[in-house]
């Protein structure tokens, strides 16, 4: 019996933390992926633009070209693929400015086509006009694929049935990549994680550095530490807002490594494990369980809206600690209680470890989705 096919739209973009993914959905033995993407985050500066997935996995992915007018998109060639039906299910972006998405919608249900979207849905309460709109587009569809359970809390409060909204979370790594990477390297050096003890220990952001993240709260809070309290700061990432925040923490007389984009595992591993804790300032997404699949604990902020649903990964004092948003001063005090406690640091870690192989694995994503896609379907089917 041949395999449902899938028309299977990436998202964001085909980048470099999507391959472990695709990989894995490319060797699935319930459905055909027809995977379609962009390569590219286009409409990013030069300086912000994400590193895609390799070669090798770039040419198992159709091309999705698009056409932008402010923050309005056409997507080419999905209308077209529906209209024809080819496919058992289309799984298309659920981005509301995408007028080709509205479209689509259309003519899935002209044909009797299974149209599912995937994205955040709701990362935040929403009332008023564009709740409704959001509402109204996603009741065109036949499903909708999140990343997290408070969408399908929020969705299922709004009206939404709650079998329609399936949660697939997300991953950047497999399984087999997962380590508390900080032991791992102290076993390499011949050392125990004991050995830092005497230290003031060591941060790590990772992260675009992008005006989307308020760096400078952590340049203010490190800046009024006493300098023998004041931990080691390791910064990974790049972005446009870099040259400017290099000024702000040497202005707060904080010796900051910026580190450059860094995507390499084994030198990302070799980074965490130098790390007693990662720091998320402004909108959390992947640079949470990016950590916590090295076993390292976040602190992050607390009720952020411009977090992704990756932050519910962050389970008060289980997995790591909430500093107030926007607060300097609290950032600094939790800072200051982690890193005074390196014992209740470790059993952090480990318990974030747990959670990612639990939920944000590229097999338990990859599964994730095609158990979604079995539900759906099914329900479709009954339409």
């Amino acid at each position: 019996m041949a395999r449902p096919r899938v028309y299977f739209v990436v998202q964001p973009t085909v980048a470099h933390y999507r391959e472990p993914l695709l990989r894995r959905l490319l060797d699935s033995t319930r459905y055909d992926f027809d995977l379609v993407g962009r390569f590219k985050n286009s409409e990013a500066t030069a300086a912000d633009t994400i590193h895609s997935a390799a070669e090798e996995v770039l040419a198992k992915v159709r091309p999705l070209r698009f056409s932008a007018i402010r923050q309005f998109w056409w997507e080419h060639g999905q209308v077209r693929e529906i209209w024809a039906g080819e496919h058992d299910a289309y799984v298309i972006a659920g981005r509301i400015p995408t007028l080709s998405a509205w479209v689509a919608c259309a003519v899935a249900a002209l044909r009797g086509r299974t149209l599912i979207m995937w994205g955040h849905g709701w990362k935040r309460p929403e009332a008023g006009l564009k709740r409704q709109v959001r509402l109204a587009f996603y009741r065109l569809t036949d499903g909708l694929l999140v990343y997290g359970d408070r969408a399908r809390e929020l969705g299922s409060s709004y009206g939404v049935p709650a079998e329609k909204i399936q949660v697939i979370y997300n991953s950047i790594y497999p399984e087999a990549l997962t380590c508390l990477a900080r032991e791992h390297a102290a076993v390499d050096a011949g050392r125990t994680p004991d050995d830092d003890a005497g230290s003031a220990g060591t941060i790590i952001y990772s992260s675009r550095l992008t005006t989307r993240h308020r760096l400078d709260l952590l340049a203010e809070a490190l800046g009024e530490m006493p300098d023998a309290a004041r931990p080691k700061l390791l910064i990974v990432g790049e972005g446009a807002e870099r040259p400017r925040l290099e000024q702000v923490f040497a202005d707060h007389g904080v010796d900051a490594q910026f580190l450059g984009a860094v995507y390499d595992y084994e030198q990302l591993r070799g980074l965490y494990a130098r790390a007693d804790l990662a720091v998320s300032v402004g909108g959390a997404g992947l640079n949470v369980t990016q950590a916590m699949s090295f076993g390292v604990p976040v602190l992050a902020e607390d009720g952020n809206p411009d977090s992704s649903p990756e932050i519910e990964a962050v389970i008060e004092g289980v997995t790591g600690r909430y500093y107030q948003t926007g607060d300097a001063g609290s950032l600094r005090r939790v800072l200051t209680e982690l890193l005074a406690a390196p014992a209740q640091l470790r059993q952090l870690g480990e318990a974030s470890l747990g959670v990612v192989r639990e939920r944000y694995t590229a097999e338990k994503h990859a599964a994730a989705i095609e158990d979604a896609l079995g539900a759906l379907l099914s329900r479709a089917s009954r339409r």
